[in-house]
């Protein structure tokens, strides 16, 4: 298995267990999640660790590497970040009951386009300015999809509502997290000979 796909797992996993202890700490506990958040964020992980593949030979040298995969990351989710704070929220985060004027099919759509459409595209754009190639837009594309799904999920339904800014400290964590265990995880497993 390739180092960039083994420290993409890694940094998938660091992700979740960082997102858990926050919210543990900050919000309330939620570690029932737990076993599917592992069997997710393996996948989610594994798809950041091919577009990182993909893309590596265009980012900055280390230590600059963890900054740029930060930052490609939070691009990816800006436009949702942007979008879910111009209009107000569908949901009642206090009781998670659909707000007067929304309906299920206005909380699908609203997570479908301006998450997951915005950071898939987004994401594609990217690989594509990055490496040039297809696959490059593809892994880039699937992993932004991955990781708007995973970490970024909330983001349409808490746009607007007092919960932002502890959405924000935690995609922040878990973005520098998950990034600075795929880039020095990287470093570390090609050091101790894994191809």
């Amino acid at each position: 298995m390739d180092t960039t796909l083994i420290a993409g797992l890694f940094s998938g996993i660091a992700g979740l267990l960082v997102f858990l202890t926050i919210h543990h700490f900050w919000i309330r506990p939620i570690w029932f999640i737990l076993p599917p958040g592992l069997f997710i964020a393996a996948l989610g992980g594994l798809a950041v660790g091919w577009a990182y593949s993909e893309i590596q030979t265009a980012l900055p040298p280390r230590p600059w590497t963890t900054f740029a995969v930060s930052a490609i990351v939070a691009l990816t989710l800006t436009p949702a970040i942007l979008l879910a704070q111009l209009r107000p929220p569908p949901l009642d985060i206090s009781t998670g009951a659909i707000i007067d004027g929304s309906s299920t099919g206005v909380v699908i759509a609203r997570v479908v386009i301006e998450l997951l459409l915005t950071a898939t595209f987004v994401g594609a754009l990217i690989g594509w300015l990055l490496a040039r190639t297809p696959q490059a837009a593809f892994a880039m594309a699937l992993a932004s999809l991955v990781f708007a799904i995973g970490p970024g999920h909330n983001i349409p339904l808490l746009g607007n509502t007092p919960a932002v800014g502890k959405g924000i400290v935690l995609l922040t964590a878990i973005i520098a997290t998950s990034a600075i265990v795929l880039v020095e995880g990287n470093v570390l497993l090609a050091r101790f000979g894994f191809k």
